[in-house]
């Protein structure tokens, strides 16, 4: 799609009473002037976190973990713990999540972590995810 986001959502930036100068309304402004396919993981985890075009937000994460269920803006498997943090009423489709996170659990033995503890987190993690979408 080559529309930017703005364009999709209808967002009008001029409507925007109070301009601010903080760095949250810097990166708003630029990702509503991105297209779909140039949001990285760094917008991603930012829309997630900020709750802000959340269902966007939620489609991307699923796409970049089903190719890296490790991605992570801050550490490895962020992406994954701010997914989890969404409450389950703002998926469109929990079907693909717990598709993904069935392919993730069936592949934790081949991800590579620097420790021990590391990965021990994150096995915990997939499993409390797991049993909140019900699997």
């Amino acid at each position: 799609m080559s529309k930017l986001i703005k364009e999709i959502y209808s967002i009008d930036q001029n409507i925007q009473t109070d301009k601010s100068d903080s760095p949250l309304d810097h990166w708003y402004d630029r990702l509503i002037n991105k297209k779909v396919s140039e949001l990285d993981l760094e917008d991603v985890s930012r829309m997630l976190g900020q709750h802000v075009l959340i269902d966007l937000g939620i489609e991307k994460a699923i796409e970049i973990l089903s190719e890296d269920p490790l991605a992570g803006e801050m550490y490895d498997g962020h992406l994954l713990k701010l997914l989890y943090c969404i409450e389950t009423n703002n998926f469109r489709d929990l079907s693909q999540l717990k598709r993904l996170l069935q392919t993730i659990k069936s592949d934790l033995s081949q991800f590579e972590r620097a420790d021990e503890e590391d990965q021990e987190e994150y096995a915990e993690l997939l499993e409390l995810f797991l049993k909140k979408v019900g699997l």
